[in-house]
């Protein structure tokens, strides 16, 4: 699994929080993720909740960047750079994954301010970053494309792109809205081969259920 789309496309199992002081919130944001989306299905097992940093994926997504060299290092993580701010990092969040006909849905919901959700939201690759190939510890290779993504507004504010990730398999792409909700910062990804235009309705209307569900169970 390549390092841009880790996050979003492996969910680590639900565990013991131990004293994890953001147990509780961040259980109250997992049950607030959708259940029933179109026939887009939940995959508890593969979901988890948490302080963001002790995440699964979190954790798991940065020991495959640590070991990952790319010809621009600037690009490291690149669609996922505000995952490196320390109030998302120390905040409570959840991932929950589901499976569709079509590819992979994920839905990650972190807690923060509304400044805060805000600065993270307006993390973004450098332009840079359009284009750059990553080599991983194995000795493969991929070739990322980053773009914008362009559909309707969701939330109180949002941005939405897309990655094309290239290697000896083939072709993959990710395409995710991102979103503030108030203090909720919420990502929406579909992983898939196909193109956006397959992907982007679902993009929405998902973002949209997240919010409404946010609205009842927050």
């Amino acid at each position: 699994m390549t390092c841009a789309i880790t996050l979003a496309a492996c969910g680590g199992a639900d565990g013991e929080q131990g004293e994890d002081p953001n147990a509780e919130a961040a259980a109250q944001l997992h049950e607030a993720q959708p259940i029933n989306v179109a026939d887009v299905t939940l995959l508890p097992e593969s979901s988890e909740a948490g302080t963001y940093s002790e995440l699964v994926t979190v954790q798991y997504s940065e020991e495959v960047r640590a070991s990952t060299e790319l010809d621009k290092p600037e690009c490291m993580d690149a669609a996922n750079r505000w995952g490196d701010l320390d109030t998302v990092r120390e905040a409570p969040a959840s991932v929950a994954a589901y499976e569709w006909e079509l590819g992979n849905v994920s839905s990650i919901l972190v807690q923060l301010d509304e400044d805060s959700a805000a600065e993270a939201l307006a993390v973004k690759p450098p332009e840079a970053c359009a284009e750059y190939t990553a080599t991983y510890e194995d000795g493969s290779s991929s070739d990322y494309g980053v773009t914008d993504l362009d559909v309707p507004r969701v939330g109180d504010e949002s941005r939405a792109f897309s990655i094309q990730v290239s290697d000896d398999d083939g072709q993959n792409h990710m395409y995710t809205v991102m979103y503030r909700n108030g203090g909720l910062l919420g990502t929406t990804s579909v992983m898939g081969p196909g193109e956006a235009e397959d992907y982007e309705q679902m993009l929405v209307d998902f973002s949209e259920a997240a919010i409404k569900r946010q609205g009842q169970m927050l």
